[in-house]
């Protein structure tokens, strides 16, 4: 039973993502964004706003968090059947090439299209494209996510296997890209930087690569410029030698802050990210 109600949710995933954006946006309008704005962690995005934004209206940034989130899904769905040539029109890169001149290390966010622009860049650049995942909790997300990867020769790495994989393709004598969204709640092992307004706690696993392998880090901004198109820049923000510890996640999170003051709703704020503030 299980396994047929699988094959028919796939069915349905796939068809559904060969309709043309424009259509699932309408879909995302009519029914994901109310149905994401009542059952989706809404107690959570409106504690999330109220704490970033005290002096805003926490119920109207709110309903911008929904349109766009639910706009990202249909987006995300389309992936699947999306011809290359539409994906790297609908999204556009300043200071890509410098990714070519590997290995780095690319730090990105929940901001924007988070798979249109890694899926992206992989057409974008010379350089072969590792992003490093956390398997999600529901099955048919993994399922999904890996096979866009696949469709545009990304090298998804989960997390329990990074280290290995690290090692293993240093080797290759290739400038690849490991990418890592590293904007999220980390473990025990952390270092705190402000992000609006509050002290926040980030993942130093980035920074640790960046500096046991002596590569320079870069960043991503994906900010939304026009319905299902997106405008991504690259920048470097720290290049060895490495001095002072959380120079990189300092960096990092005033680019995150830059991002988010720009477009507020497009980052994922559904996420708890000051559990216990």
């Amino acid at each position: 039973m299980a396994a047929s109600g699988q094959t028919a949710f796939d069915s349905i995933i796939r068809s559904a993502s060969r309709w043309p954006v424009a259509r699932l946006h309408g879909l995302a309008r009519d029914f994901g964004e109310p149905l994401a704005h009542m059952a989706y962690r809404r107690r959570l995005v409106l504690a999330n706003l109220a704490r970033a934004f005290p002096d805003a209206d926490a119920a109207a940034l709110a309903r911008g968090f929904y349109a766009a989130f639910a706009q990202v899904c249909v987006e995300t769905l389309r992936t699947l059947a999306m011809p290359p040539a539409e994906l790297r029109e609908r999204v556009r890169f300043t200071g890509a090439e410098a990714l070519n001149d590997g290995p780095v290390v690319l730090l990105m966010a929940h901001h924007g299209n988070l798979v249109w622009a890694v899926n992206a860049l992989a057409m974008e650049i010379s350089s072969p494209v590792s992003v490093v995942y956390k398997t999600p909790h529901i099955e048919a997300m993994r399922r999904m996510l890996l096979d866009i990867a696949g469709r545009f020769g990304v090298d998804a790495v989960s997390v329990k296997d990074v280290r290995r994989q690290l090692v293993k393709r240093r080797q290759e004598g290739r400038g690849r890209v490991w990418t890592l969204v590293a904007d999220q709640r980390p473990g025990r092992e952390h270092h705190v930087a402000e992000l609006c307004g509050l002290p926040t706690a980030f993942f130093t696993g980035p920074e640790r690569i960046a500096r046991t392998f002596d590569w320079p880090v870069y960043y991503l901004s994906c900010r939304r410029v026009a319905p299902a198109r997106y405008a991504c820049v690259v920048e470097r923000i720290a290049e060895p030698p490495y001095s002072a510890a959380g120079v990189v996640t300092e960096r990092y999170a005033a680019k995150l802050q830059a991002d988010i003051d720009d477009a507020p709703a497009d980052w994922l704020w559904s996420h708890d990210r000051w559990r216990g503030a």
